[in-house]
């Protein structure tokens, strides 16, 4: 009796044992490249947050979502166990729109942005960034000194940036600071020189050219049609050059915690470049491309519509684009009543025109719906909504078609119903809450400066928009787009349009699942779930939790994509 209760106090004492002991790892083909665990999980399911305890990556993909003692059971000896610590993980944010071709030339020039974006704050502030920017760069003398983001309507007590300026801090190299809208610039006196600027320089008709007071000297902005000298007379990028900025242009995306990206409104020759980089496997996200309306016969000849849609090493053509407004800050954007003020050019009784005739309008959306193709168009005015829908209709749609409209500011709620109708997809522009609001308050007037990007009752219509930033117009930071789609308050603290702020859920659905569905990609992007890729970012705070007015302030600690990290807080890999 006494042989058999040691007997049996062995085994008790080895079943003990096994029981504290870890669970045995899997070493099989089926272990999971990465787990991550140890803070919010927003899996971005469904229209209410939903959490998990882990998510296991392998091959690129995420193989499963939920508990931690499952995702264990996924463990292998070279399984990565990455503890958040208490940061919070997401779907890697979605591009809605911008213009991705321009971060390859501002990924090397000066951020010139106002605050909270940027240092410019006034023009001591911009001389004081060149500087620094030159400096750490070691830029000789006789090179070209760039920025971007200069907004002349935020310089304090009318001090706006000039030629005397920038010649005072650098006399020994060209400097061209573009202005935030990308159609215009500030120059010094060499670049003047570099690309024809004098005395003698005839402005054209639609363009700007500020000269200086007492003489017909170029001084400050020059833009629009006046500035095609600067971009004619830009050199272009060498192959080398087109690898090596495409590299830093997508960091700035990867920076933001954004995996795809787009280019909105893309000619031949800056597709040709996009496919050139791809070509050399030089893309870390993904790019989807617009082949702008007046470029697409052109880019039929080399780009067969039966290649679009489909991803080629990070890289597709995503549909075609089609601009039929301008800007309401600028006041060219069509509406059905006039501007407060007089148009750009001082016109009386100005509404804004269309960029192209109606039936012109009606003939480019039917050539892309027949094309079998998603549609983005522009549309700001609420009277070029109108014609929109009239062109919409016009086309005699019949099939289900994927169509989104940039920008749709000025959207009026009788107009949502169509919307609905036809399925349409806005994606709206919250940022213009805080930059922009002050100027369409005075070129539009309360009632519809207060409505403009009006997100909460086009999801209240049934709607699922998106949002975006339109970089380079606005800043590539998408934890600012998200506080202003939640908090509506403008540069100057003035509360926009309060019934149309969103929850945060709802601010980060138009920036993950919304945008999946904007590009066809629901089944691949948008959400944490088994068999979708692992573009996943990670953040220091969990947008859900903390003050609505501090969710500007939440920081990218890192971007993965396809389950390899592309982007930390302390260090950046480029491959």
């Amino acid at each position: 009796m006494r042989k058999i209760a040691g007997i049996l106090l062995v085994i008790s004492f080895m079943a003990l044992a096994s029981c504290n002991q870890p669970a045995k790892q899997t070493n099989s083909k089926d272990a999971a490249d990465a787990i991550y665990y140890g803070g919010d999980i927003i899996t971005m399911e469904g229209d209410s947050a939903n959490y998990a305890e882990a998510v296991a990556v392998k091959d690129g993909k995420v193989v499963f979502v939920g508990s931690k003692a499952d995702a264990e059971k996924m463990k292998g000896d070279s399984t990565v166990m990455n503890d958040l610590q208490g940061k919070t993980l997401l779907p890697g944010f979605l591009d809605a729109h911008s213009h991705y071709i321009n971060s390859l030339l501002v990924a090397n020039q000066c951020k010139l942005y106002a605050p909270p974006s940027g240092p410019a704050k006034d023009v001591e502030s911009i001389i004081a960034a060149l500087k620094a920017f030159a400096a750490e760069r070691k830029i000789p003398k006789g090179e070209m000194i760039m920025g971007y983001g200069y907004d002349e309507n935020v310089m304090p007590n009318g001090k706006l940036l000039n030629r005397d300026d920038l010649d005072a801090a650098f006399p020994d190299n060209p400097v061209r600071i573009d202005h935030v809208s990308m159609h215009g610039c500030v120059l010094n006196s060499l670049a003047m020189k570099k690309y024809g600027y004098d005395a003698n320089f005839v402005t054209p008709p639609g363009g700007v050219c500020v000269r200086k007071p007492g003489t017909n000297e170029p001084y400050g902005l020059i833009m629009e049609t006046a500035y095609m000298p600067v971009v004619e007379k830009t050199a272009p990028m060498t192959k080398e050059q087109e690898i090596a900025f495409t590299k830093a242009g997508q960091m700035l995306y990867a920076e933001a915690g954004i995996t795809t990206a787009q280019d909105g409104a893309t000619h031949k020759w800056q597709l040709d470049i996009i496919k050139r980089a791809t070509d050399a496997e030089a893309n870390m996200i993904d790019v989807v491309a617009y082949p702008f309306i007046t470029d697409v016969d052109k880019i039929l000849t080399d780009y067969p519509v039966d290649t679009w849609l489909k991803y080629n090493k990070g890289f597709k053509i995503g549909g075609a684009k089609i601009t039929i407004d301008g800007s309401p800050q600028g006041k060219t954007a069509y509406f059905s009543t006039p501007y407060l003020t007089d148009g750009p050019g001082g016109e009386k009784n100005w509404k804004g025109e269309l960029t192209f005739p109606q039936d012109m309008v009606n003939q480019m959306v039917k050539k892309v719906y027949d094309m079998n193709v998603p549609l983005l168009l522009h549309c700001n005015g609420d009277a070029s909504i109108d014609a929109f829908l009239t062109a919409y209709e016009a086309a005699n749609v019949t099939t289900p078609w994927n169509v989104t409209t940039i920008h749709s500011q000025f959207m009026r709620k009788d107009q949502m119903p169509k919307f609905v109708k036809y399925n349409v997809r806005p994606s709206f522009y919250t940022l213009h809450t805080y930059y922009f609001y002050e100027a369409h308050l005075k070129n539009r007037g309360l009632e519809q400066a207060q409505y403009i990007s009006p997100i909460h009752d086009a999801i209240a219509a049934g709607m699922k928009p998106t949002n975006h930033t339109d970089f380079v117009v606005a800043p590539l930071d998408q934890m600012m787009m998200l506080w202003s789609a939640v908090n509506r308050i403008s540069r100057g603290g003035a509360l926009v349009g309060k019934d149309q702020r969103i929850t945060p859920y709802q601010a980060l659905q138009a920036m993950t699942v919304n945008v999946a569905a904007q590009y066809d990609e629901s089944d691949r992007k948008g959400s944490l779930k088994a068999g979708k890729l692992a573009d996943l970012v990670i953040l220091d705070k969990n947008p859900l939790k903390v003050d609505p007015m501090t969710l500007k302030d939440i920081k990218v600690m890192e971007t993965i994509k396809a389950g390899k990290s592309i982007y930390t807080k302390v260090k950046t890999v480029l491959f």
